[in-house]
């Protein structure tokens, strides 16, 4: 057949038909199993130390942490037990601290006594050797 009567002859719906056919048939199972992801095929699964990441660093300071108890660090009222922050300016110390009187004495500080200060409140020489 010559070109121009084989268009003349074709419907739109042959040439979808044919388009089709072709695709399927080029697309077909060609009994690999590939599974269409462009990933390594090995180590994937291996053990995490052949990750290549940096090592992961803490910039936590050593030493005990702190919990909240009389006489540690503190910069807020949350960080303590007793809900009572105290800035001691001129001891130059931020601590955990609580209301004190003679019926209710200060906590002792590493086997030593702390003072009750004149505003009722516990002062400790210094805070407690701890880290938050």
């Amino acid at each position: 057949m010559h070109p121009e009567e084989v268009r003349r002859h074709t419907s739109p719906f042959a040439l979808l038909v044919s388009t089709l056919s072709l695709l399927v048939v080029g697309c077909g199972d060609d009994g690999s199993t590939r599974t269409g992801i462009d990933a390594p095929a090995a180590g994937l699964d291996g053990p995490v130390s052949t990750i290549d990441a940096p090592p992961v660093t803490v910039d936590a300071p050593a030493g005990n942490a702190c919990t909240g108890a009389a006489y540690d660090p503190c910069t807020a009222a949350g960080q303590c037990l007793s809900g009572n922050c105290k800035l001691f300016s001129s001891a130059g110390i931020q601590v955990c601290t609580q209301a004190c009187s003679a019926a209710n004495p200060c906590p002792m500080q590493n086997g030593a006594a702390v003072p009750c200060n004149n505003m009722g409140v516990c002062r400790p020489q210094t805070a407690n050797t701890c880290t938050r």
